[in-house]
């Protein structure tokens, strides 16, 4: 030591006397620095405590991570106070400088956090740990705190993704700062904000964008591309239509989609996976859907002269109206089907070339017309229900199972004219007057029901009954006299008719 000290080196060429008096002096000195420098040491730990202590109030999803931040800044500065005790005295200048200097620097970082607060600036942080609730982060001596729910712009980021970024720098906004009186100061920080901003500065129309179903509504479908939902309208999941998403989709589902539309002020971004499925390819095969196959199939159109079947998404069948009843004559197929329903249909004709199926329900059952004069036989009589009245005659319903048709030429003693006198909803007795197999075809007559009361002739249109006289003959014999008694009574009869 007293290489290094020039003053005890001076003593020494004194007596020994004045050498044990320096010695004792320096002895005395050096105590009283190293209590000092405890002071000082106490005093600079004591703010960033009070911050961290602070900044714990703040934010209370954060409190194990700044207490943590404590800890760990009142290790340091207790290993260095221990490791300046231990340390040769001719460093406790140098430490106590370096700890000035570190306090200095702290004021100095925290006063550039303040400024970039104030003129809404980003930061750059360094990622030093992740902690309970978010990140423990630095901006230069400064620490502060990210919570996890400002890392993402999705409120809950996975623990993978945390710990992805320790040990890397981030640009922040400071998004709060609270002040103590002592001093100290509680930082929080986001990415949140600079993240939304490129998020929707990226966002172009026409891009194709990848997520997961976050919700299935009747009106459409939402996904995540990102920390942000984008809604699919129904009318854009498909060119083809759907009636229930949830039969087609579920959350947790990948889906893509092109961006038709972005609403940066209200913060809505249009979807549409229209584009994505090419329509020109028809995925139905011959092999799937040959003439024989029975498939299940949901109404989907209904027009005049048939329903169109949804088989399959893109694939449509025709099912005409004759095709749906072998017995009953509709009209429409809205009589008995509605849009909406399932019904189970076979295939009886497949066209590649033409993207065209033809379907049957009534081939599903056996055709019954061979064997219905069994069922119905000729001249059976029938109450039946009047369903539908044209220019040729009458739909008759006779049954639950079978209608049958009345031709004018049946029902001549009804006619007025050329009117038929009656309406739909009208029930009439009729017999089977003709079955014929190959047309499909029942043909009625109408019964004639005896009158009740027999007709009563017109008295005015009666003839008035005369008085016949016979002369007799030049002979003196009448014709009277040649006849028989019963022959006259029968002529008298006659002659008063």
């Amino acid at each position: 030591m007293n290489e290094n000290n020039p003053i005890a080196s001076q003593v020494e060429q004194n007596t020994n006397l004045e050498a044990q008096s320096q010695t004792v002096d320096v002895q005395a000195s050096n105590e009283q620095q190293t209590q000092e420098q405890v002071q000082v040491t106490s005093e600079q730990t004591a703010p960033i405590e009070q911050q961290v202590s602070g900044e714990q109030q703040l934010v209370d999803e954060a409190s194990q991570a700044v207490s943590g931040g404590s800890q760990v800044v009142s290790q340091t500065e207790s290993a260095q106070s221990e490791t300046v005790l231990s340390q040769p005295q001719q460093e406790t200048a140098l430490q106590r400088e370096q700890r000035r200097n570190k306090r200095a620097r702290l004021m100095q970082a925290f006063a550039e956090v303040k400024a970039a607060f104030q003129e809404n600036k980003p930061i750059e942080v360094n990622v030093y740990a992740r902690v309970r609730g978010g990140l423990r982060v630095f901006y230069k001596e400064a620490p502060l705190f990210l919570p996890a729910s400002h890392f993402h712009l999705r409120q809950s980021p996975t623990d993978e993704e945390l710990m992805e970024v320790v040990g890397k720098n981030l640009l922040v906004m400071v998004h709060e700062i609270q002040e103590y009186d002592e001093g100290s100061m509680a930082v929080i920080v986001s990415r949140k904000k600079l993240l939304e901003e490129e998020f929707w500065n990226n966002l172009k129309v026409g891009q194709i964008v990848e997520g997961k179903v976050s919700s299935v509504a009747s009106f459409g479908v939402f996904i995540d591309i990102g920390g942000a939902e984008g809604l699919i309208h129904i009318s854009r999941i498909a060119p083809y239509r759907i009636d229930n998403l949830k039969e087609h989709f579920k959350i947790g589902d990948t889906l893509k989609a092109v961006i038709i539309e972005v609403d940066k002020e209200n913060k809505r971004i249009g979807l549409s996976r229209k584009e994505l499925i090419d329509a020109s390819t028809w995925p139905a095969t011959e092999e799937k859907y040959g003439v024989g196959t029975k498939h299940t199939g949901i109404v989907r159109r209904i027009v005049d002269f048939g329903a169109f079947v949804e088989l399959e998404p893109m694939v449509e069948g025709l099912l005409r109206t004759s095709e749906i009843s072998w017995t009953k004559r509709l009209r429409r197929p809205n009589e008995v089907l509605k849009v909406g329903d399932k019904i189970e249909v076979v295939v009886t004709a497949f066209n590649a070339e033409k993207k065209t199926i033809s379907l049957s329900m009534k081939r599903l059952q056996e055709n019954p017309w061979p064997t219905l004069h069994e069922k119905y036989p000729l001249h059976s009589i029938y109450e039946g229900k009047v369903i539908q009245v044209v220019a040729q005659g009458c739909v008759v319903s006779i049954s639950p199972e079978l209608d049958g048709f009345l031709p004018r030429s049946k029902m001549k003693k009804i006619l007025k004219g050329n009117k038929i006198p009656l309406k739909q909803g009208d029930k009439i007795k009729v017999y089977i007057a003709e079955i014929v197999p190959e047309e499909e075809s029942v043909i009625l007559g109408l019964v004639e029901e005896e009158e009740e009361n027999p007709r009563q002739e017109n008295p005015k249109r009666q003839p008035n009954p005369k008085t016949y006289e016979t002369k007799p003959l030049s002979s003196g014999i009448s014709i009277m006299d040649m006849l028989s008694d019963q022959e006259k009574e029968n002529l008298l009869k006659s002659l008063k008719k």
